[in-house]
């Protein structure tokens, strides 16, 4: 390779690598606008109706006044259900739904879910740990969710926990196992650190985080 070619290989190199980097910067923060914009503007669009008539055009005219309402009235609503008569809608309204075939179960899984989420002081994601799957030998990250579960494994003869294994790079969407609990491998990095490598696709790494160690007390 002639010195000329030399140098120019050097400068596409440097600029490819320039350019990879500066989308690794930028594009995180274009992605958290986007997303943020998305949300505040569907919200916007379905809570702005229901304003009374005369006053939609000043709702209309502030970005993100739809959002502003939606948590005022979810706080309103939370408040109410706290009292005689707010607890006794909800316990009529869960009665009627309970009745109704289909809609009793989508009702019902959503119901434990934000209940959940809505509990500061429960986590969800208590434990990251490394569980053997799909496969012995292939381990995967998981998050127990529930250390009780006898209503489940009552008749197994082994203590299980429920285990979440998130698929990457969209943690939504996973698998819940119950895993033998002498099986797992705990994380030494917090459930928020774990999530971070599902969602990174393994390339986010800590040089503090030794992995796995021990079994889960």
């Amino acid at each position: 390779m002639t010195s000329l070619s030399k140098r120019r290989f050097q400068f596409f190199a440097w600029l490819r690598n320039s350019f990879l980097a500066g989308v690794a910067l930028v594009l995180p923060f274009v992605v958290t606008v986007w997303l943020i914009l998305f949300v505040v503007s569907f919200i916007d669009k379905n809570v702005t109706p229901l304003v009374p008539a005369q006053f939609q055009p000043l709702a209309e005219s502030i970005p993100g006044a739809g959002v502003v309402i939606a948590l005022v009235a979810l706080t309103l609503v939370g408040a109410l259900a706290a009292n005689l008569i707010g607890r006794w809608v909800v316990r009529t309204a869960d009665e009627f739904i309970a009745n109704l075939p289909l809609v009793r179960s989508i009702y019902g899984g959503a119901k434990q879910v934000f209940k959940q989420v809505a509990a500061p002081e429960r986590t969800s994601f208590q434990k990251a740990v490394l569980v053997e799957f799909p496969k012995p030998g292939a381990w995967a990250i998981g998050f127990i969710t529930n250390e009780d579960t006898t209503e489940v494994a009552h008749d197994i003869g082994v203590e299980l926990v429920a285990v979440y294994v998130p698929q990457a790079p969209i943690p939504t969407s996973g698998f819940l196992l119950y895993v033998d609990r002498a099986s797992l491998r705990p994380l030494a990095i917090p459930p928020e650190d774990a999530l971070k490598r599902v969602i990174s696709l393994g390339i986010i790494r800590d040089d503090a985080a030794n992995g796995a160690q021990g079994r889960v007390g």
